[in-house]
């Protein structure tokens, strides 16, 4: 005879229960559906950057900023031999709020010439002088690059990557004076 009012409270304490657990999840909404990857690009003088966003962000306002890389050049030190150096006058980049955690450089013919890491930084901001002499590459007889007054000509990306996974990248070509033995 005691065992029934105690079962009793038990049984309606696990309909109350039960009940508000199908309220709750019967209230909630479903999410959203995610957007692919959208690029955003800027396009000058034959040369393109681009940011990547994430599926939740609108790419109009994305976190990572565009890189910043102005003044590349390829200079010859020594005209009788036919090594030139490409170098950035800088590079930059920001994700305010979150932490960018690294930038490459790549020339086409020679892959990866510049990793740098972040490290709780939300810019990253590196000096021309932080390369020495610049990337060594060869400067190329007149007209290789597609240019009759120009040596080789070298296509170069910059990437960056924050904390979130947004990246950003930048594009162009530089041209080195042409060899002439």
């Amino acid at each position: 005879m005691h065992r029934s009012p105690i079962l009793l409270v038990l049984a309606l304490t696990f309909l109350a229960v039960s009940a508000g657990l199908i309220q709750i999840a019967s209230g909630q909404e479903p999410l959203p559906p995610t957007r692919p990857q959208a690029p955003v690009s800027e396009s000058q003088d034959g040369n393109r950057r681009e940011i990547l966003t994430a599926g939740d962000v609108a790419p109009d306002q994305p976190l990572i900023s565009f890189i910043d890389s102005p003044t590349v050049a390829c200079y010859i030190p020594d005209p009788s031999q036919d090594v030139c150096y490409i170098n950035w006058y800088y590079m930059s980049v920001s994700a305010s709020p979150n932490y960018i955690i690294t930038m490459t450089a790549t020339l086409n013919n020679y892959g990866v010439i510049a990793h740098y890491s972040g490290f709780f930084q939300t810019s990253m901001y590196v000096p021309y002088q932080m390369h020495g002499n610049g990337f060594q590459v060869s400067c190329g007889a007149l007209g290789a690059g597609g240019n009759p007054l120009l040596g080789n000509a070298y296509a170069w990306i910059i990437r960056a990557r924050d904390s979130v996974g947004f990246k950003s990248a930048n594009y162009g070509t530089v041209y080195c004076p042409g060899f002439q033995p």
